[in-house]
């Protein structure tokens, strides 16, 4: 399990970010980049309250978990009106992101038939 994890997600407009510094002890949840909760943490899982600044303010309950394995990422819960939400681990660092996919660049079916022909040219006289 690394030391840092962050949690994003967007509700209704409002963007719920959850940052857990394991090593540090410590939990803070930010609503629209304003910190509306923190805490120390213990072993075991984790329970924060916050609101949403509307008109009414809407409750939320932050719930995270333990990870499942020793490397795994800890779960993140957040609970609103009676809903359960997972929470996206979204990386801190560009070396914590998952390598991008490789996307080949478009192509029209006659180029692929081209460069599949000069490929493969010659093969079937046996040259």
């Amino acid at each position: 399990m690394a030391g840092r994890h962050r949690y994003h997600l967007d509700q209704d407009g409002h963007s719920l970010t959850v940052l857990y510094d394991v090593r540090g002890h410590r939990v803070e949840v930010l609503v629209d980049g304003r910190t509306v909760s923190t805490d120390r943490t213990s072993p075991g899982a984790l329970v924060l309250r916050g609101e949403i600044a509307a008109d009414p303010p809407v409750p939320f309950l932050i719930r995270i978990g333990r990870p499942y394995d020793r490397d795994d990422v800890p779960p993140c819960m957040l609970e609103r009106d009676g809903t359960q939400y997972l929470m996206p681990n979204a990386p801190l660092t560009p070396q914590e992101e998952w390598p991008a996919e490789h996307d080949p660049s478009p192509r029209t079916p006659g180029e692929l038939l081209a460069r599949w022909k000069a490929r493969y040219r010659g093969r079937r006289t046996g040259r």
